[in-house]
């Protein structure tokens, strides 16, 4: 009865080491003393929100709109301990035949960043979709880009055919920390 015994004991040990359940029990009294801890603040900031909707019920052939929006990387006082990569994203149904340009407004110049046009793919809904390159805000100072959308509908469409057309543009400003 003993050798049983020790036989189904040696059976179980061995199961248990093949198998790799293992057990372990782990104790630390260290305690942690640190000062000065800093966590890194991901401040991002459109003047509106990330997401601005524009009707452009209004427009009428001839006509050229503008609409101004600014990205910063602070608020409050606050500002970001990272640095942060974005992109501006326009959205249009595009029925209307417009011209729609961004500029990058600096020191009074005006660069274009992005010219949503018909080069650009449409999505499963026939949305235009126009997305600019990655821009990057340092963390290492106050920073504020501002833009410039301009949309015009060319005087040439002045024609019954483009009568009551409705068509809006969405601006997405989609962020995210730059890692490299």
């Amino acid at each position: 009865m003993k050798k049983k015994i020790v036989i189904a004991l040696v059976i179980i040990v061995s199961i248990l080491f093949i198998s790799g359940i293992t057990y372990s029990k782990y104790t630390s009294n260290a305690s942690l003393a640190v000062t000065n801890q800093f966590l890194a603040k991901f401040i991002f900031e459109a003047e509106e929100t990330d997401s601005i909707s524009l009707p452009l019920t209004s427009l009428n052939p001839g006509d050229e709109e503008s609409y101004t929006f600014s990205v910063t990387n602070n608020k409050d006082n606050k500002r970001s301990n990272v640095d942060i990569e974005y992109s501006i994203g326009l959205e249009t149904f595009h029925f209307m035949p417009l011209e729609i340009k961004l500029y990058k407004v600096e020191d009074d110049k005006e660069e274009l960043v992005l010219n949503c046009d018909e080069s650009y793919s449409r999505d499963d809904e026939n949305k235009l979709i126009c997305n600019s390159s990655p821009i990057t805000l340092s963390y290492s100072e106050d920073k504020k880009d501002d833009y410039k959308l301009v949309v015009k509908f060319s005087e040439e469409y002045n024609s019954l055919e483009y009568t009551d057309l409705v068509d809006y543009i969405d601006i997405n400003i989609k962020s995210y920390q730059k890692t490299d």
